[in-house]
């Protein structure tokens, strides 16, 4: 029976980015009826800040790429609205470069971990193979067991391109292109954000049951994700400014109720593309 999960509240991004253009909207109906409130609150700076809550609130304070956008936000703000002199602006630059640095090097490391862990287990046999599809019921049901254990414990791939074994997908593509295959048989689903950058998704060889949630946030950049023509792909993204394109090709073969596959997010000033072959 097919695993219809409730879709979770907190990575719908939709809810955050309509308060922000309400807000927005309200505070340039304030400028226009002459009432006043702190200009800051449309310097460019806070597009930074807006960009960073938007970004750290979907992936629950856990994205370096929020946590940069939240820190130069603030840190411009109250340098050039409140003339905090911090004495940092020649710093900022090397400092970034570290911390992208460290970021790159974490991100390949544990890349390799998994990578090394899944060459484990197909040394250890705990993939189905031809030979254990040959040793009955008995080696089938070993298989299932060690392979759900296994699979409930791989962490989600990260921003790195390549081929991913696991059953979810976690991709930050920031000034930058990731280029990004999915292999798993029980594909749940992650979260993509391409900002200033792009992401290439790839799930014609992923499959799943059921219904599963991809959240998928573009800011400046573009997202092309491929899917096998026979899933059922619902959009449910808010886009400003920004194409959402379905260019898949529409087969004789119906398309299976099993497999619903339900984007969410935001794209903003971008672009997101929808292709099968």
């Amino acid at each position: 029976m097919a695993n219809y999960s409730k879709p979770s509240s907190s990575s719908d991004g939709g809810l955050i980015f309509g308060f922000i253009i309400l807000g927005l909207g309200v505070l340039l109906l304030l400028r226009k009826l002459g009432i006043f409130f702190p200009a800051w609150l449309l310097s460019w700076p806070m597009i930074l800040i807006a960009i960073g809550l938007v970004v750290s609130i979907k992936h629950q304070f856990r994205s370096l790429f929020g946590g940069i956008m939240l820190f130069l936000g603030v840190y411009f703000l109250l340098d050039r609205e409140f003339a905090f002199d911090f004495g940092m602006e020649r710093y900022i630059l090397p400092i970034g470069l570290i911390i992208l640095g460290i970021y790159l090097i974490t991100q390949k490391q544990k890349e390799k971990r998994i990578m090394d862990n899944v060459q484990d287990q197909i040394r250890n046999k705990t993939f189905k193979s031809p030979d254990s599809e040959s040793g009955g019921e008995g080696s089938s049901s070993n298989f299932a067991g060690s392979g759900t254990t296994d699979s409930s414990q791989k962490p989600p791939i990260s921003g790195v391109s390549g081929t991913s074994f696991s059953d979810r997908i976690n991709i930050d593509a920031v000034f930058s292109g990731v280029n990004k295959r999915v292999l798993s048989k029980n594909f749940q689903g992650g979260k993509l954000t391409a900002a200033f950058g792009g992401v290439d998704l790839d799930l014609t060889q992923a499959d799943f049951s059921g219904l599963i949630n991809l959240q998928v946030d573009v800011i400046f950049g573009g997202m092309k994700i491929i899917v096998p023509p026979h899933w059922d792909v619902r959009v449910e993204v808010t886009n400003v400014a920004a194409g959402v394109e379905d260019k898949r090709i529409y087969r004789q073969s119906e398309v299976d109720a099993d497999k619903v596959l339900v984007l969410r997010g935001t794209v903003f000033f971008g672009g997101l593309e929808i292709k099968s072959f």
